[in-house]
């Protein structure tokens, strides 16, 4: 059996048509930037996560940046954020001369510790934002972190570019920080046929500030108040997202019951399994297990016809890019740690059940174990 780690045809076969209608709808009418597609979307969306407005741009990456920036921040401000997460999170910023500092994560969420980030914040002057990150779909301790960046007078922005639909007592991630930022890649819970992503907020002061930054710093045509990028998400892929907003949270239920065939499945076994907290709604952007045989158990699977990934296998502090900031090996020893041994299983909604018993029947035949 040959399985991937994700099937974006087979996901969505059943709004195929719907979704070719849609830019068949788009090319007659002719509005292709910020037109009724992308105000339609961005309302529905905003009303999904529960907030007041949503600023829908180009990446994952610029809602991090414009985000940021509509935030205030500038050159020689700090961030903070977790070495365990996609490089974006920090660079978004830092190409623009705000540093990020480093938290070590919970070993059990793969998220901010908000104990160490109390730590940080002492010590570290200049850091004007606090970035958690939801990490795979399982949302941070929001309530810790959002007491600890209040005592230091540290902003909050939402990475929740894995995260769609995730909850936290309730509450969607994206709408619980000044600011939420999410991706809408191919493969995330909620993808796009290119890039795209959007910016969450109550603030008008805010939400005015990114819609002008992500379209050359406009007031109106032709009046620009400030510098600003060319970061707009297209009429096509607003027209297709609201489409798809409309599955988003079957789609969550399926990865959610996936998640828990691969507990029943693998339980007893050797793998360390993703838990889910009490006041956590897990939406398994990602099925991430840790092994201490990560190398032979992929190349195991591979040779079984699945197929598996790292998410991510170098901590941010040890890349290149960043050794100016001084951070050595063993800096961050549970994000280190979780590099060493984690692997992604295949997960998308339309796996099947025979599926995902095969990739756990060849863990099990890895380890020995009985099938």
């Amino acid at each position: 059996m040959v399985v991937n780690i994700f099937n974006l045809d087979r996901d969505h076969q059943d709004i195929k048509e719907r979704l070719i209608e849609c830019m068949r709808d788009v090319l007659s009418g002719g509005d292709f930037i910020l037109g009724r597609h992308v105000r339609e979307f961005e309302e529905a969306f905003a009303a999904y996560i529960g907030v007041k407005y949503a600023v829908g741009v180009n990446s994952g990456t610029d809602a991090l940046k414009i985000g940021g920036l509509s935030l205030g921040l500038k050159a020689g401000d700090k961030v903070v954020t977790t070495p365990n997460t996609y490089i974006s999170t920090a660079m978004g910023l830092s190409i623009h001369g705000i540093e990020p500092v480093f938290c070590d994560i919970e070993l059990d969420t793969y998220n901010m510790d908000p104990h160490v980030l109390d730590e940080v914040l002492k010590k570290e002057k200049g850091v004007k934002l606090c970035i958690p990150v939801h990490l795979y779909g399982h949302p941070c301790r929001m309530d810790e972190i959002q007491e600890i960046c209040k005592k230091h007078g540290v902003l909050i922005m939402e990475d929740a570019c894995q995260a769609h639909g995730a909850l936290y007592k309730e509450k969607r991630v994206g709408g619980l920080g000044d600011v939420g930022a999410f991706s809408f890649y191919p493969t995330k819970n909620l993808g796009c046929y290119g890039d795209g992503g959007i910016i969450t907020t109550n603030s008008h002061e805010i939400y005015e500030k990114a819609v002008m930054l992500r379209a050359y710093g406009q007031t109106s045509k032709h009046v620009h108040a400030i510098e600003g990028f060319n970061s707009r998400l297209d009429e096509i892929q607003a027209a297709m997202l609201k489409i798809k907003l409309e599955k988003l949270d079957y789609w969550n239920k399926r990865r959610r019951h996936i998640a828990w065939l691969y507990k029943r499945e693998l339980e007893d076994t050797p793998v360390i399994l993703p838990m889910e907290a009490p006041w956590a709604y897990h939406v398994y952007h990602l099925y991430v297990v840790r092994v201490k045989e990560r190398d032979e158990l992929m190349a195991y699977l591979r040779e079984k016809g699945v197929t598996t990934l790292i998410h991510y296998p170098t901590p941010i502090h040890l890349q290149g890019v960043y050794s100016r900031l001084g951070y050595k090996q063993g800096a961050f020893p549970n994000s280190e740690e979780a590099a060493r041994q984690i692997i992604s299983l295949p997960i998308f909604p339309s796996m099947k059940e025979d599926e995902v018993i095969y990739v756990a029947r060849c863990i099990r035949e890895f380890y020995g174990m009985q099938v």
